[in-house]
């Protein structure tokens, strides 16, 4: 699952920016999910926009959610609650946290993210800043290279949700009204509620959306192409990345080949750091290796990351599957025990299949994976041509190997000097030398 998760610090707000009641339009949220929990006297609210960024305008989504979230988080502290945004690849996402009395409250917050973003050129100036520098973050490390380059290969038209140079230079205050009217419609919208509510203060909370704004942007520019890697990362361990297209395969079967996989190599790596992932997104799903391995073991890294697959198919049993499943299982339990994550979870489901009960759904169909599934998903790679990335470590400037001890005679009796060796103890230069005598001669 793509996420990338966005944190800005408040800013000053106006007096005519507080939050009102949205125009009453009739139309409510598409789709409304309710995960009571009455022993929790907080409320975590997500809502997601559904929506591609328009075709020319990539990371647009982005671009309002830096413009809008100072707002959002200065009304929602005057209540004791937060607020967070992420651009997901499937959705642009606001999660409200506060005390479940203020539902009403912290719901109007949410609602004017869905208004048109009044935006100056200034404003608008100082997100793009924030946008080019979020582009350059994803290839400063090895770690996010790696994955940027995967996503690149695997989804070509999922662009950064920051954008691209070329997009980031149609923006401005004038066009920004065209294009979230573009993105925006009230059907659109998906909403998450876990806490202390009802389902029915939820939806009479989201039934009146503001309307949509026009009709969107008259001319429409191609943007398609990803942002390319402004320099090579810099790394002391090599990094190596494999994924694999698998859109047409069973989700929850794909989940457990993931953690086999990554049990796998990190068994025939131990000294290397693995991780195996699966992504899915509206796009389409992925099978994903990655793998950072020290100088030593990079040449069995590379050896055993490209017959991993084939060595899994030969080594998967009945009793593998259903310990993996079961740790599939209990991590997304230990992810969701706070209430925002649970919104989280069952937000990105329902954002991505358009079902409320889609989360519920694939943790009992997870349980329900055999090892022919597990076979099936790793028998459909054979004949697909994976998503390769290798960077090699660098070689720091100045580096020269150490050089070997010079060995040193033993003594040969009484007279003789002692020789020095690394485990000498250290002389005190405050304190004169004390002179031993020698030894008599017979």
């Amino acid at each position: 699952m793509l996420l990338l998760a966005l944190s800005l610090a408040a800013g000053p707000v106006l007096a005519d920016t507080v939050i009102r009641p949205a125009a009453s339009t009739g139309a409510a949220a598409g789709l409304v999910t309710v995960q009571r929990q009455p022993a929790i006297p907080i409320v975590a609210l997500r809502l997601s926009l559904l929506a591609d960024d328009p075709p020319g305008y990539a990371g647009a989504g982005h671009l309002v959610q830096h413009l809008v979230l100072p707002t959002l988080q200065e009304q929602a502290r005057r209540v004791g609650g937060e607020v967070q945004a992420a651009r997901s690849a499937d959705a642009v996402v606001y999660t409200a946290i506060g005390p479940a009395v203020e539902l009403d409250y912290l719901a109007g917050v949410l609602r004017g993210a869905l208004r048109t973003p009044p935006a100056g050129e200034g404003a608008v100036l100082q997100a793009l800043r924030a946008l080019e520098i979020e582009r350059a973050a994803e290839w400063e490390t090895a770690a996010s290279h790696v994955r940027a380059e995967l996503r690149a290969g695997l989804f070509p038209e999922d662009l950064s949700p920051a954008g691209t140079p070329s997009s980031a230079a149609r923006f401005s205050a004038e066009v920004l009204p065209a294009v979230w009217a573009q993105m925006y419609r009230p059907e659109r919208v998906a909403v998450v509620a876990v806490g202390d509510v009802e389902t029915a203060r939820v939806r009479a909370a989201f039934a009146q959306l503001p309307s949509s704004a026009g009709d969107g942007l008259p001319e429409l520019f191609p943007d398609t192409v990803s942002t390319a890697p402004p320099a090579p990362p810099e790394a002391t361990r090599g990094w190596l990345g494999v994924g694999y297209p698998v859109s047409d395969a069973n989700p929850a079967a794909v989940t457990v080949a993931a953690r086999l996989l990554r049990d796998l190599l990190r068994q025939k790596l131990p000294t290397s750091s693995v991780e195996a992932e699966h992504w899915w997104t509206r796009q389409g799903q992925a099978l994903v290796a990655v793998v950072a391995a020290p100088p030593a073991a990079l040449a069995l890294a590379r050896r055993n990351t490209g017959t991993a697959i084939a060595t899994l198919r030969d080594a998967v049993d009945a009793a593998a599957v259903r310990d993996a499943a079961a740790g599939v299982r209990r991590d997304m339990l230990f992810y969701a025990r706070r209430p925002e994550r649970m919104a989280d979870v069952l937000g990105q489901f329902a954002d991505r299949q358009g079902d409320p009960e889609a989360a519920q759904s694939f943790y009992a169909a997870v349980a329900q994976v055999t090892e022919d599934d597990v076979r099936a998903v790793l028998d459909s790679l054979a004949d697909r041509t994976p998503t390769l990335v290798d960077i090699p470590p660098q070689k720091l400037p100045g580096s020269t190997p150490a050089r070997p001890s010079t060995p040193t005679r033993p003594s040969t009796g009484a007279g003789t000097r002692r020789p020095t060796t690394g485990t000498a103890r250290p002389t005190n230069p405050l304190k004169p030398p004390v002179r031993r005598p020698e030894g008599r001669k017979p």
